[in-house]
């Protein structure tokens, strides 16, 4: 085999890990910020579980910012001593203060590598600011429905607005945004989004200008497929979502994304989605195109094994049917079998692999152990 596919490892899922013993925490209705709440009650909890990750072999770490927006720290009372994001009192955090708060995330999941600089091999760890889909942000979120409101968000160009907002937060302060490795727009549920984010980075990285800026940031597209027949939350199929990802021939995107994902989808649909990832890119690049010109694939399905998040209640429910079937392949297992198969395949330039909803430190742990207890001349782990 010619090409041998470097794996690295992302974390898992930090909301669930948060509701889990024991952290216990509970994110109610008006906790608009989810995880992302913790940046002002509880920090110092933050950064243990980001250590956890590190420590289960996580090479990168996504920041606390997936719902994290001006928008919605606007919307949360200001408070003390509580972790129920409640709030007390009627008073809100300026953009000011949201800034300061959003790229403090930055620097706390830095902090878990160099807390095991003298430990482990994570020393050279990375760190991925989580960009989450506009639909995470509201309340209740539509990352899995793509039911964007107001009207104005449903648009190519008001979603670009946004998210170029959200990005010169951390873009406005040298010291943070340099202390960033990957940027992940994550959760994308909608094909306007995609193409939304491709002109947000064209604009940053200032493609076909005779002076590109030089803190270009690799950077990656992930979508969600909640649908039985695996497409998106608005209906675009696997192929169309690829080519709207890597595609040159629409109009100001010219800037391909490092890499190319799925993320929070039930691990049952992975195999499929990646199979239709690789027929669309190979249709892009052609099919005698060498693996260094490919993307990377980033995949982090979530480790619900059968549970589905309701929007509306804010709880987990399990399908009975999957109940009736018995006891599920370890996701770690069904996992490490679906990349070693796309590594033998050696199609893509790299596979950064973790885990999304309800997977833990210990789901990451065993999933790297899975993959360095196989035999296979398809791929390696890399050490960053």
């Amino acid at each position: 085999m010619s090409h041998k596919t470097p794996i690295r490892f992302l974390d898992g899922g930090l909301g669930t890990t948060l509701e889990a013993p024991p952290h216990n925490a509970k994110f109610p209705d008006e906790t608009v910020l989810w995880s992302s709440h913790f940046l002002i009650s509880s920090p110092e909890t933050l950064s243990r579980v980001h250590t956890a990750f590190v420590d289960s072999g996580a090479d990168v770490l996504l920041t606390a910012t997936y719902q994290a927006s001006l928008q919605g720290f606007a919307a949360t009372k200001k408070h003390s001593g509580s972790n129920d994001g409640n709030g007390q009192g009627e008073e809100t955090y300026s953009p000011q203060e949201a800034a300061m708060l959003m790229r403090e995330a930055v620097p706390l999941a830095r902090q878990a590598f160099s807390t095991k600089a003298t430990a482990n091999r994570n020393v050279g760890g990375k760190v991925a600011l989580s960009l989450g889909a506009y639909g995470a942000t509201m309340r209740p979120s539509t990352e899995y429905s793509g039911d964007y409101k107001p009207e104005s968000m449903r648009t190519t160009q008001g979603l670009y607005a946004w998210h170029g907002e959200r990005l010169r937060v951390f873009k406005e302060d040298n010291a943070i945004w340099n202390d960033i490795d990957f940027l992940s727009f994550e959760t994308l549920p909608v094909v306007q989004e995609i193409h939304a984010v491709r002109h947000v980075m064209a604009t940053h990285n200032h493609v076909g200008h005779e002076n590109p800026t030089v803190d270009e940031k690799r950077w990656w597209i992930s979508c969600v497929f909640p649908n039985d027949d695996l497409t998106m939350p608005d209906g675009t199929t696997a192929e169309h979502a690829v080519h709207a990802m890597l595609s040159l021939s629409v109009d100001g995107e010219d800037e391909r994304p490092w890499g190319i994902g799925i993320n929070c989808t039930d691990i049952k649909k992975l195999n499929n989605l990646i199979l239709q990832y690789e027929a669309a890119t190979e249709n892009i690049l052609g099919r005698e195109a060498p693996s260094e010109l490919w993307p990377w694939l980033v995949t982090y399905p979530d480790g619900a094994q059968g549970s589905v998040f309701n929007t509306e209640t804010g709880e987990w429910e399990t399908d009975p049917d999957l109940k009736a079937q018995g006891p599920q392949i370890p996701w770690h297992e069904e996992l490490a079998e679906i990349i070693t198969q796309t590594a033998e395949r050696g199609r893509w330039k790299g596979i950064l692999v973790g885990g999304c909803c309800k997977t833990t430190p210990d789901s990451i742990r065993h999933l790297r152990l899975q993959l360095a207890s196989r035999k296979s001349d398809a791929y390696f782990l890399e050490t960053v």
